[in-house]
């Protein structure tokens, strides 16, 4: 065997068993959406009113998008696996320490170290996916995980109402241990590394350098923007459907079953993906997702036209929503990382900010436009973000000519 080829033999990232990143991105989503369904039960333990508590939502976006551009960098130059075991034990530590909170501060605080945790997850799993594959083979495996990994959200939406009901809003939190825990776990002896090209230093004038030239890449920039507005969507929803499902006499039990019809939708369209990628391409994929999603987000608007008041109503447009963020999620993002190289992790961890950034404004932006008190406000926010979809991932075919 000659040198080249051996070098390049043991160059070759090993192969991650998909099962286990499944359960590692699926337990990533539980701090987000176990949450969820507690929120009006979190009001009223604390006494605090509604646009209070999407602070839960809020400052675990920001702590998730600020530190997956810690975790991106730190993987590009020390290796994969170790800032990602750090991580989960990060999560485990603060899904323990929301279980005990005892003030509305303190679970704050639990919520940032969660973010802080899950970060590493939302970071880390994407690059050690473009590590293992090509861009389109890459496409295809994130949305073969991410179809079968929304069995935990799907769990813990509807696990979430049922233990907030039962055993009140601190078992939610304590699912969140369980979900940095268990992964720790499984990673810590069956993840083998994938990067074996890692960067040479890193530095405050590095880092600085490998982030501008990465913005610096339009076609970076439009995948990034398609996925982001995406991913916004979803989580802007979370933080104000709740409400409209109490409003119209959803117990918080029930809330976490018609939640699942976002998720659900959202596994279906991954595997639809999966089976249309190398026939429609990265970029056709996300603009027909893009189109669906706007339909279904403009059909929430229907039932105060004609004053129809059922949980289907939102859920069955949710089911659609999911579908399309299928389309889009999956192959914008690995197209976005595939851009950048040797630079995966970094790519990684910029297009992660950015996408917790949108779910932070568009919450921040319901919240101004009184989404809270009024359902048609929110949703016309979630239509801007549609409609930035679309435009992006069509910006993106035009660079790609």
């Amino acid at each position: 065997m000659s040198t080249k080829i051996l070098e390049a033999h043991l160059l070759a990232p090993q192969k991650v068993a998909i099962w286990v990143l499944v359960v590692t991105m699926g337990c990533g989503t539980v701090g987000v959406t176990v949450i969820s369904p507690a929120l009006s039960s979190v009001s009223e333990y604390f006494k605090v009113d509604r646009s209070s508590s999407q602070l839960l939502l809020t400052v675990y976006f920001v702590s998730v998008a600020f530190f997956q551009l810690v975790y991106g960098p730190l993987s590009d130059r020390f290796g994969r696996k170790p800032p990602l075991l750090y991580g989960l034990g990060i999560l485990a530590l603060g899904g323990l320490l929301g279980s005990v909170a005892e003030s509305f501060e303190t679970l704050i605080f639990a919520r940032v170290f969660q973010g802080m945790g899950a970060a590493s997850i939302y970071s880390i799993v994407r690059a050690i996916i473009n590590d293992s594959f090509g861009r389109e083979e890459g496409a295809s495996a994130l949305s073969t995980i991410t179809g079968i990994m929304m069995i935990a959200p799907i769990f813990s939406l509807a696990s979430g109402g049922v233990i907030t009901e039962l055993i009140g809003w601190k078992g939610a939190m304590f699912l969140i241990f369980l979900a940095g825990l268990i992964p720790l776990s499984i990673n810590s002896i069956l993840l083998p590394e994938t990067n074996f090209q890692q960067i040479q230093r890193l530095n405050f004038d590095s880092l600085v350098k490998n982030h501008l030239s990465i913005l610096a890449n339009p076609l970076f920039l439009s995948f990034m923007f398609a996925s982001s507005s995406c991913v916004g969507i979803w989580f802007t929803m979370l933080g104000f459907f709740p409400f409209e499902y109490k409003r119209i006499g959803v117990e918080s039990s029930e809330i976490g079953f018609w939640f699942i019809f976002g998720p659900l939708g959202f596994a279906i369209g991954n595997f639809l993906s999966r089976r249309l990628i190398h026939s429609l391409g990265i970029v056709k994929m996300s603009q027909i997702g893009g189109l669906i999603t706007l339909f279904a987000i403009t059909a929430l608007l229907i039932p105060s036209q004609l004053n129809w008041s059922h949980p289907i109503l939102i859920g069955g447009p949710c089911l659609f929503s999911g579908l399309a963020a299928g389309f889009v999620m999956a192959p914008s993002t690995m197209g976005a990382i595939a851009t950048a190289g040797n630079l995966s992790g970094c790519a990684s961890g910029i297009l992660g900010a950015t996408q917790m950034g949108f779910g932070v404004l568009g919450g921040s932006v319901v919240v101004f436009v009184g989404g809270y008190e009024t359902f048609e406000h929110g949703v016309f926010v979630l239509v801007g973000l549609a409609v930035l979809t679309i435009l992006s991932s069509t910006m993106a075919k035009i660079i790609s000519k």
